[in-house]
């Protein structure tokens, strides 16, 4: 609990903090355009830096003092920015934000606002002064994604290009079932005897390639001390690559690469099998619905209507078609009798967290609240679905959107920093 009060302050310190000692005369650390940053709003969270297990206390103080600095004016700046443009956080969102947190720690709210309350005893304002923060946190989320959103273009061509990094890399993964033989060579050995290990080699390959057995000749080989001998094994691509320290184009079973000189020796393999991996598979449902929107009755009304649809469907008045086809309000979906297709259990989560998804084939669920209406729901079927390539396609696209995330932020703070009064007083 301590540790996210500690976050809170520290990322989004306010600007505006007064000491509870009234008698201790603050100083002025920065100016930020007409805004300014206290000496204390910098010990403070110099004090929380001291007490978190989690940061390195050999740090000399004035590095620490100098990064608060330039993080507090950051804030300050995109503060301005925010208030700029008329951003309002509603008691709403921090009410929301609140109940996260209680959530997160597995307590009420109130249990919440105890511990917050008394993180401080001697300052009564510190409440307050907690929920300033966040107000300030949500408002700095809002124009950083406004204006990063701006800023960022991700094209299809970047996505396909690391997408294409990401399979290869994958495939670096791909467990492959082969049988090897294996003929050691050293520098330390005979010129004769490393002449004679390339013909024994040589007289291998052209047997494989006369046609001869390679299970066979593995038999065979098995009782020549000077030649190593492993029949089915499973290893991953990258430490085949690594123990042979050469790089092999696997393309299919049965085929037969070789021989290949490594490190150590001479190789010949065979594969047998080549698990790619290459699996994401997600449930989908075949679901019809009967909607009743949201409108200007209100929503207790709109609650009877749907359970006076349901009750009759159930005792078998009418049928869920008859209840689609005379009742719904989706009209956009009516030709097809409320069938919203095959959706994904993701996708059902965001939109109706309450659903439940285990019910069987045929099975009609009671009705639901979304925010476009009053909902019951019939599962047609569901499938298993392989969304590898869709998977690693969005793997990609939020790879680069972490990278350029960062990017546009430094390029806009630096934007900002250009077009603002800053000064940095130092302590004499």
């Amino acid at each position: 609990m301590k540790f996210f009060i500690f976050i809170i302050i520290y990322i989004f310190g306010s600007m505006f903090h007064v000491s509870a000692k009234t008698y201790v005369v603050d100083k002025i650390v920065a100016i930020v355009n007409d805004q300014i940053i206290l000496d204390s709003d910098v010990n403070q969270i110099l004090s929380f830096l001291k007490k978190d297990n989690n940061v390195n206390q050999l740090l000399k103080k004035s590095f620490l003092k100098e990064n608060i600095i330039q993080k507090l004016i950051i804030n300050s700046l995109i503060l301005q920015e925010a208030n700029k443009i008329n951003i309002v956080v509603t008691k709403e969102q921090i009410n929301n934000i609140i109940k996260k947190i209680a959530l997160k720690k597995n307590i009420s709210v109130a249990e919440l606002k105890k511990h917050i309350i008394s993180y401080n005893k001697e300052n009564h304002h510190y409440y307050d002064y907690y929920i300033k923060n966040i107000e300030e946190l949500l408002k700095i989320k809002i124009i950083e994604n406004y204006e990063l959103n701006k800023r960022i273009n991700i094209s299809e061509a970047e996505i396909n290009e690391m997408l294409k990094k990401l399979i290869q890399s994958h495939n670096q993964l791909q467990k492959i079932n082969f049988s090897y033989i294996f003929l050691p060579t050293s520098k330390k050995y005979s010129n004769q005897k490393n002449h004679h290990i390339k013909t024994i080699v040589k007289r291998i390959k052209d047997k494989i390639q006369q046609g001869h057995s390679f299970e066979k000749l593995l038999v065979d080989l098995k009782e020549d001390k000077n030649i190593l001998v492993k029949k089915m094994l499973w290893m991953s691509l990258f430490d085949i690559h690594h123990q042979l320290s050469h790089k092999l184009n696997i393309t299919k079973k049965g085929e037969i690469l070789g021989p290949i000189l490594g490190s150590k020796g001479f190789y010949i393999l065979k594969i047998h099998d080549i698990n790619k991996n290459e699996k994401h598979i997600v449930t989908e449902f075949h679901i019809q619905h009967c909607l009743i929107k949201s409108s200007s009755l209100n929503d207790s009304e709109n609650k009877k209507r749907i359970l006076n649809i349901y009750e009759n469907i159930q005792k078998g008045m009418y049928s869920f078609d008859y209840a689609v086809k005379h009742f719904s309000d989706d009209s956009d979906i009516s030709d097809k009798t409320g069938d919203l297709g095959w959706v994904s259990k993701e996708l059902l989560h965001t939109n109706f967290n309450k659903l439940e998804l285990k019910f069987n084939k045929n099975h009609i669920s009671k009705p639901i609240k979304s925010h476009f209406g009053w909902h019951i729901f019939k599962l047609l079927d569901t499938r298993q679905v392989n969304q590898f390539y869709n998977f690693k396609k969005q793997q990609a696209y939020r790879i680069l959107l972490t990278h350029k995330k960062i990017l546009a932020k430094q390029e806009w703070i630096r934007d900002l920093k250009k077009i603002s009064y800053i000064k940095i007083i130092k302590s004499s």
